[in-house]
């Protein structure tokens, strides 16, 4: 009986965490290049693997055009690489880009852009305002005719194993990536790659584990009085 309760707490913590994943993926539903984490028991039952550990999917998100020429979707594999404060890259679906006051290309929290010579300085921009800003598919960037440096775009065998640094940007320490070949990405300027979350898909789920969680609750409520009644039994 005691197993049973433990098992059935156990159930209970298992659902609760899937209900933060959930509750999660639905508050970055507009958030731009966020890619939804996969509740344990999905990982479960899509790969019949019984460990239990997180990963993220990374199935391509809705491209939207904004005509913004600083906002750049990545269509296929790959990722843009930005700097974070303490030098280390970081990858990211977010190319939400603009010109920081210095002239370096910068993602929305301030972190560099990184090409394939570093990070990218537009300053020519600044000094010349009637300057077009030209990106090709393949990343190469172009002020007029003049070609600053190429997007690095990089990838990696297990994506869904990424750790999320924050929002939708992903650590690369302790990861294995490597430049993407142009044949497995194009970007497109003035384009943004929209959340790969479903509200629909993502509040079905809820419904159920909130009732799983409800029919685990019943469990320990009804083993926690039979224990009772056990207990008073043996007294007598």
């Amino acid at each position: 009986m005691i197993k049973g309760i433990y098992t059935a707490g156990r159930s209970l913590d298992h659902r609760t965490k899937n209900i933060d994943i959930i509750a999660n993926n639905l508050a970055n539903i507009n958030t731009t290049g966020y890619k939804r984490e996969v509740p344990f028991s999905e990982l479960v039952n899509n790969y019949g693997d019984a460990a239990i550990r997180k990963i993220t999917s990374h199935q391509q998100g809705e491209v939207i055009q904004t005509s913004n020429p600083l906002d750049l979707a990545i269509s296929g594999k790959g990722f843009f690489a930005v700097k974070n404060d303490e030098g280390s890259l970081e990858l990211t679906r977010d190319g939400r880009f603009r010109i920081a006051e210095d002239g370096f290309l910068v993602d929305g929290t301030g972190k560099k852009v990184v090409g394939k010579n570093g990070e990218i300085s537009l300053d020519e921009t600044l000094r010349s305002k009637n300057s077009i800003i030209l990106i090709t598919k393949a990343g190469e960037i172009k002020i007029g005719d003049m070609i600053v440096d190429t997007l690095l775009v990089l990838n990696v065998d297990e994506a869904g194993q990424l750790v999320r640094s924050s929002g939708s940007n992903f650590l690369t320490e302790g990861v294995d990536y490597y430049p993407a070949t142009e044949d497995n990405y194009a970007i497109s300027q003035g384009y943004l790659e929209e959340s790969n979350t479903n509200p629909i898909v993502e509040m079905e789920a809820m419904i159920q584990l909130n009732k799983e969680y409800e029919a685990a609750q019943k469990i320990i409520a009804a083993l926690d009085q039979s224990l009772d009644n056990a207990n008073d039994i043996a007294k007598i």
